[in-house]
């Protein structure tokens, strides 16, 4: 049984004073310490946005910042100058930018990783996704080739641009509805609120749902709205999603090739401005979340836990969670060895700072804040 993420004495406190108590104050080495019995040590500070993070096999960390940037956290410090090599036609305006990060399965070898970002198209723009080779010292990428493109649109919002690579080889990338164009995520023949799957070179498979028709050859999955949390449950076989809601609804979905999930038929939250979007929560033929949040958390990256002293936590997901009436915290979601779904357990909430990304590896677990003043930080457990 999961324990609950604040003792009574926490809303005790938070009823009295009529609000949300005073976030603890950071430690003089910048050290972060929740009521849970966890603690964030700063490894890099001042990066602007940082949105995905991927281990080296060294230890080193890359980083991408919303801004059109790629870092290197090398040694716990953060390298001032960026990667060279990047593409020059990066949108950084509204949502868009430079998004996720992934390296290849056979990263070690061949040194090849992946990048997603919102590529300015003149008028229009979209979620573009590619490959290259990182050089050996780290300082740049060559061998830059462009694999996959979304649908064009003319708004910048809502690009998904998350990425997994499934054992056969296959590398899922996930496509936001563009906000405009949510009716399009029930069109199978259109890219917009998709997961899409391809090879790395940028091929389709010809085991895709809709490869001999009926849709686009690269959809996965549709009916999504804005997918930015993606990973592989190995010891399940699993492939899990989370996405954005719009006001409340936001989702975790374990995701199977050809479902369609529902947006914007189906959803459990409602426009922004409060009118309401549709009355049906549920649908022949469309799949219900596993996981859904009313209010929303805002969830952005997503992690299967895999680090060693965290053996309880051991094939769980992790969930960065940036605003909203629930959000800023990570959530920590109990995962079966069948890839059932189990309860949910809110950390860091005391803290009120909100995570684009969180990303676990044998040695560690890092988490990045969202912030324009980003922070990465590895998350310890209080001793």
């Amino acid at each position: 049984m999961l324990r609950t993420s604040f003792s009574a004495l926490s809303i005790a406190l938070l009823t009295a004073c009529g609000g949300q108590a005073a976030a603890p104050e950071a430690a003089e080495d910048g050290s972060l310490t929740s009521s849970d019995g966890l603690r964030l040590v700063p490894i890099a500070e001042e990066l602007e946005f940082p949105w995905g993070m991927a281990a080296l096999p060294n230890g080193d960390l890359l980083v991408t910042e919303r801004e059109g940037r790629l870092r290197l956290i090398s040694g716990d410090t953060l390298v001032d100058t960026p990667l060279t090599g990047l593409p020059d036609d990066i949108l950084v305006e509204g949502q868009g930018g430079l998004l996720g990060i992934l390296l290849d399965p056979d990263f070690a070898t061949n040194r090849k990783l992946y990048l997603s970002y919102s590529k300015d198209m003149g008028d229009t723009n979209t979620t573009a996704v590619i490959s290259a080779t990182l050089a050996d010292d780290a300082s740049g990428l060559s061998d830059v080739t462009e694999i996959f493109l979304g649908e064009a649109r003319e708004t910048t919002f809502h690009y998904g641009s998350r990425m997994a690579f499934l054992p056969d080889g296959s590398l899922i990338v996930t496509l936001g509805d563009g906000y405009r164009y949510m009716e399009d995520s029930q069109d199978p023949n259109l890219l917009h609120g998709k997961i899409a799957r391809i090879m790395p070179d940028g091929s389709v498979p010809g085991d895709n749902p809709f490869a001999d028709g009926g849709g686009h050859a690269a959809v996965w999955s549709y009916g999504h709205r804005n997918v930015q949390g993606l990973v592989y449950h190995a010891a399940s076989g699993a492939l899990f999603a989370h996405e954005h809601g719009p006001k409340g609804g936001d989702e975790l979905n374990v995701i199977a090739p050809g479902n369609n999930y529902g947006w914007p038929t189906i959803t459990y939250g409602i426009n922004y401005d409060g009118t309401i979007i549709t009355d049906e929560t549920e649908a022949p033929g469309m799949e219900q979340p596993d996981v859904k949040w009313v209010p929303s958390i805002a969830p952005s990256g997503m992690a299967v836990v895999e680090t060693a002293g965290f053996d309880d936590w051991s094939g769980d997901l992790l969930i960065g969670a940036m605003d909203g009436p629930r959000g800023q915290k990570l959530v920590r979601v109990d995962i079966g060895a069948d890839g059932s779904v189990g309860e949910t357990q809110d950390l860091l909430a005391d803290l009120q700072t909100g995570y684009r990304d969180v990303i676990s590896t044998p040695d560690a677990i890092y988490v990045a804040t969202n912030m324009l003043d980003g922070v990465v930080y590895r998350v310890d457990k209080v001793e």
